[in-house]
């Protein structure tokens, strides 16, 4: 038992400590530095004294980051505008920034094409195609032009 209390322990680090430690591993925004902060039991008056420090010098930028993480989703050239958008509002970023409609089609049939090579049969099921396409975040209409363009064929095509 005593094993377990001292697990669940506060350390002894101050709240900037401990903030550093986080942003050792990867950026941090604002407002997930002041999840984890707050999930460490660190007093609400610490935690918007080491916010502005570390903003201050520059460790805590939520629109540089915004843009890194875009940059970084972008060139990964698999994910749509919308799955994107709700990957950063998860981490409380901005996201001003859009893949342009031309490039973003690209990537889904690019997307669909690899997907074709491990499972042919997705290019007869336009449902199933549309599905995994809109889980990686595509929007209908860029949907619908690469399932048009990959030769799927609408299973409804009066509607």
């Amino acid at each position: 038992m005593a094993y377990y209390q001292n697990r669940t322990k506060k350390t002894e680090r101050s709240c900037y400590e401990a903030a550093l430690h986080l942003l050792k591993y990867r950026g941090q925004s604002e407002m997930e530095m002041r999840r984890k902060l707050k999930e460490r039991n660190y007093g609400e008056k610490d935690i918007e004294d080491t916010l502005k420090k570390l903003m201050h010098y520059g460790y805590v930028d939520d629109e540089s980051l915004a843009e890194d993480v875009f940059r970084s989703f972008r060139s990964r050239r698999c994910y749509g505008n919308n799955y994107i958008l709700q990957k950063m509002k998860a981490r409380g970023l901005p996201c001003p920034y859009r893949i342009p409609e031309e490039e973003e089609r690209d990537n889904a049939f690019r997307v669909l094409a690899g997907r074709a090579k491990v499972m042919p049969s997705i290019l007869k099921n336009y449902r199933k195609a549309a599905a995994f396409l809109l889980r990686r975040g595509f929007s209908s209409s860029v949907i619908h032009s690469a399932l048009a363009e990959a030769g799927v064929e609408d299973e409804f095509p009066n509607w």
